[in-house]
């Protein structure tokens, strides 16, 4: 049985770690972009862990840190608790509805993706839109050095023209 850390972690002190920050950004980007993207196929089909939440995105310390963070406050369940009780409702769903077709699959994009954006407030459009982050992605990788600094995708400014402002 693995050891369970003796500080609980929030969602801030996984932001305040500019490093597991961005492998979260790049694991939740190829959850949803493995079918399209070479190398985020690669990434997700090295994964071992049923969760998604282990090599190559995250290293043994990241992976208990990350399975012990408190990702929904009101009712103080962890990411990995979270994780398993979705999954098996999922699952559940699918017995009923699939036994005709006997697919009782989890699909990475649609089923396991959408929960860790939830846990994270990461919008996906925005991870494949955002110019900096595949940028970063693109020259990075998994290795981010040099970003000590990176704190998550930026919101979007723009000018409203003419004609979508208010009168």
């Amino acid at each position: 049985m693995e050891a369970v850390p003796s500080k609980l972690t929030s969602i801030e002190d996984l932001k305040a770690q500019p490093s597991l920050w961005y492998k979260i950004h790049v694991l939740v980007y190829d959850l949803r972009n493995f079918q399209e993207n070479p190398m985020a196929q690669a990434r997700h089909d090295a994964v071992e862990d049923l969760l998604y939440i282990g090599a190559p995105y995250f290293d043994p310390v990241e992976v208990q840190q990350l399975k012990a963070s408190i990702v929904d406050a009101t009712n103080s369940k962890s990411l990995e608790m979270l994780l398993e009780d979705t999954l098996r409702e999922l699952l559940e769903r699918r017995m009923k509805k699939r036994v005709d077709s006997g697919d009782y699959r989890v699909c990475a994009a649609h089923d396991i993706a959408p929960i860790f954006e939830k846990a994270f407030s990461i919008k996906p459009n925005d991870l494949q839109t955002n110019i900096d982050f595949l940028a970063l992605l693109e020259s990075c990788k998994l290795e981010p050095k040099g970003i000590d600094n990176w704190t998550g995708l930026l919101k979007k400014s723009f000018k409203l023209n003419n004609k979508h402002k208010k009168r």
